[in-house]
């Protein structure tokens, strides 16, 4: 397994990812039927978990609860196990080590989390796995699995296997990565015009540069094992272990809106039968290249279609805005967000729950307690029973097609900045050593661009109140507003718009 050896050699990008979050995934389990635990008070395991950030992020929110990770990188353990020791948490433990090699303490796991890991490991790997899943998932407990997919991968593969030749036999790492990077110049200079290959590989080379990362290009695109699936074959292995399909962690894109309209019906009445047929024709539709699937226990026996009714125990997180102040002719008000889609509704406690959901992006808001708001702002004068049905109907509408999130016990952090903000102290942490890119509360990653986010972040300790970190960044300040007296109001300003930004990040701790 010397590829996954090079992970020692070559850093891979740390992250979290908010789709495999588990407040995120016991909210999709609950709706298909899967009563998952709260992430409160789960058992977790990040197979493949590189430096542990995804768990840092995790045991730092949820206390109570316990996380395990494993990977066959000392280098990147030992990055994580510094960190965890840094932050003191002992409901965190690291493992260096071979998935082929280890078993894991009882009791079993709620939830367990592979992340580009199956599709980048050997078959024996793979298959461990699946047993680890089938042996150590709880009886409701959820498995997230993420793999390169097909047919979609079939266009991405042409360009790895042009990559790789172009690379050669060098095992150097900066060798292998720099010849790839003049394959990519060489394409795009060679390639002729009006040529269908030419037309498929310059989309595939034009995707590639608008992600590149050379650890990500070393370790993905140039990887000696890369093997993608189509969902039909990984479900074959999956049900082989016991398990079975609940959805997709980014469960927008399980939408039929994704498929032509004409063909809809037919992919509907597929679903109500057989929902991994149904994806799968959908992946045909689509050219999918990745999918992060969700699996349970065969007896959990997940409902194929979402439950609206589920949806009053779960927390909901919403960025739409009313396009316009009042309703239209009709009556409607449409809500939409930057850089996504909206919906439009003639419900008044609708019109009211979203009202008051968007301003508090992106704190987690409990349905029952929105709702009995929104009815009072409306006047509601339905009974509470008709007014939440429609709630659950038109939010749960609204997740599947990506426009609000819906979770389980999410985190919690701050909504203000208070008197003496304190920040998250992996976030600190993060910002003292010079990075650029931070891990957030919700959790999230949050880019900080500038040297003055970044000291400000590291000074959130919860003993400075504004006088103090004032006096602290005067010389960024000045560097970036000017000196003198004149100034003090602006340096004043310019901290307050700041702490409020990061609060509405998900950057500071709700008991600051």
């Amino acid at each position: 397994m010397s590829q996954t050896f090079s992970y020692d050699a070559v850093e891979y990008p740390a992250h979290v990812y908010p789709q495999l979050h588990p407040s995120r995934l016991a909210a999709i389990a609950r709706l298909h039927g899967v009563e998952a635990a709260s992430p409160a008070r789960c058992r977790l395991l990040e197979v493949g978990c590189g430096d542990g950030l995804q768990l840092l992020t995790l045991a730092l929110a949820y206390p109570r609860a316990r996380f395990v990770g494993i990977d066959l990188s000392t280098a990147a353990i030992t990055r994580g196990e510094a960190l965890r020791q840094a932050l003191g948490l002992d409901n965190l433990q690291l493992v260096a080590g071979d998935l082929l090699a280890w078993s894991p303490a009882p009791p079993g796991f709620d939830y367990i989390i592979a992340h580009g890991f199956y599709s980048w490991v050997p078959d024996a790997v793979r298959q461990r796995l699946l047993e680890v899943c089938r042996d150590h998932l709880a009886p409701v407990g959820i498995a997230c699995i993420s793999y390169n997919a097909l047919p979609g991968c079939h266009l991405r593969r042409m360009l790895w296997d042009v990559l790789k030749f172009h690379a050669g036999t060098a095992s150097d790492p900066a060798t292998r990565i720099a010849r790839a990077k003049e394959c990519l110049e060489l394409l795009q200079a060679g390639l002729p015009a009006d040529n269908r290959y030419a037309t498929a590989l310059a989309g595939e080379i034009e995707e590639l540069q608008d992600r590149l990362n050379p650890s990500v290009l070393f370790h993905d695109d140039l990887a000696e094992l890369n093997q993608p699936f189509t969902l039909d074959a990984f479900m074959r292995e999956a049900r082989a272990h016991g398990l079975e399909f609940v959805a997709e962690a980014s469960y927008h894109e399980m939408s039929l809106r994704n498929a032509g309209e004409a063909v809809r019906p037919l992919l509907e009445t597929l679903a109500a039968d057989d929902v991994v047929s149904k994806e799968q024709y959908l992946d045909f539709l689509t050219g999918r290249r990745f999918r992060q699937t969700l699996l349970c226990r065969g007896e959990a026996a997940p409902a194929p279609q979402p439950r609206a009714a589920a949806v009053e125990r779960l927390e909901l997180v919403s960025a739409l805005m009313p396009d316009a102040a009042t309703p239209d002719a009709q009556g409607a008000l449409r809500f939409s967000r930057p850089g996504s889609g909206g919906v439009r509704t003639d419900h008044p406690v609708m019109q009211a729950l979203l009202a008051l959901a968007g301003p508090r992006h992106p704190q987690p808001l409990p349905l029952p307690a929105l709702l009995d708001e929104a009815r009072a702002a409306a006047g509601s004068q339905q009974p509470r029973e008709a007014d939440l049905e429609t709630a659950c109907r038109f939010l749960l509408r609204a997740f599947e097609v990506g426009i609000v999130e819906l979770h389980c016990d999410a985190p919690r952090f701050a909504a203000d900045a208070g008197p003496r903000p304190l920040a998250s102290p992996l976030a600190r942490l993060q910002a003292q050593a010079g990075a650029s890119l931070v891990a957030s509360l919700r959790p999230s990653m949050v880019g900080l661009d500038d040297a003055y986010s970044r000291a400000l972040l590291a000074l959130l300790d919860g003993q400075h109140d504004r006088a103090a970190l004032l006096a602290a960044l005067r010389p960024l300040l000045e560097a970036n507003t000017g000196s003198g007296r004149e100034a003090q109001p602006r340096h004043a300003q310019e901290l307050e718009t700041t702490l409020q930004g990061m609060a509405s990040l998900g950057l500071l701790c709700a008991d600051a």
